[in-house]
This record gives C-alpha cells, sequence and structure tokens, in this order.
C-alpha cells in the first residue's frame, strides 16, 4: 500500500507541477543551463567589445595628438635651426669686418670705435 501511495504522490505532484512541463524540465535540465551560460557569456562578451572598441578609440585618438604635437616640435626645431644658422653666418659675416684696433680708419662699416 505505502508503493502505491508514494506513487499517487508523486503522480498528484507531478500533475500540480504541470505535468509534461514538469517531465520537459527535468529532462532538459542540463541544455537549459547551457543556454543560460551560453547567454551570459554573450552579454559579457558584449560589454567586454564595447569596452575593448572604446579603449581602441581612445588610443587612437592620443596617437593622433602625440604625432601632431610631434610634427609641431619638429617644425619648431627646424626654424631654430634654420635661426641658428642664420645667426652664425651673420656673425661669421660681421667677424670679416670687425677690427680688433679701437677707431680703426678700415674698419666698414664705420660706427666710432
Amino acid at each position: 500500500m505505502e508503493i502505491t501511495t508514494i506513487a499517487e504522490i508523486i503522480t498528484a505532484v507531478i500533475a500540480a507541477l504541470g505535468g509534461s512541463e514538469a517531465i520537459k524540465y527535468f529532462i532538459n535540465r542540463k541544455t537549459n543551463k547551457r543556454i543560460e551560460e551560453a547567454e551570459a557569456d554573450s552579454v559579457e562578451f558584449g560589454v567586454l567589445r564595447d569596452a575593448l572598441q572604446f579603449l581602441q578609440t581612445q588610443l587612437q585618438e592620443k596617437e593622433e595628438r602625440f604625432c601632431n604635437q610631434t610634427d609641431r616640435l619638429r617644425k619648431l626645431q627646424d626654424d631654430y635651426f634654420a635661426l641658428m644658422k642664420e645667426k652664425q653666418q651673420i656673425e661669421l659675416e660681421l667677424q670679416r669686418f670687425r677690427c680688433v684696433r679701437p677707431k680703426c680708419a678700415q674698419r666698414e662699416p664705420q660706427n666710432g670705435y
């Protein structure tokens, strides 16, 4: 009697839970778990992909700024070296005409020293 009573109770519980749906749940429980894990992984990978894309955009912008600043620095250095070269040429020209004797008459241009 007890076995039949237990069987009736189990059938009553299964019927109360939805019968065939309860059986499907117990049969597909591992599959459903894998599907849920795959969906969770998909969402997580989506978040990681978005973060990676954001970081790559920031890196690209910083590389462009660095490139622009480097170009600007090189242009300024080129201007500096050109001015330095011009100054050296002017000083060389000045040395050609500078007289070491005070109040030299042959000095060109005359300036009274």
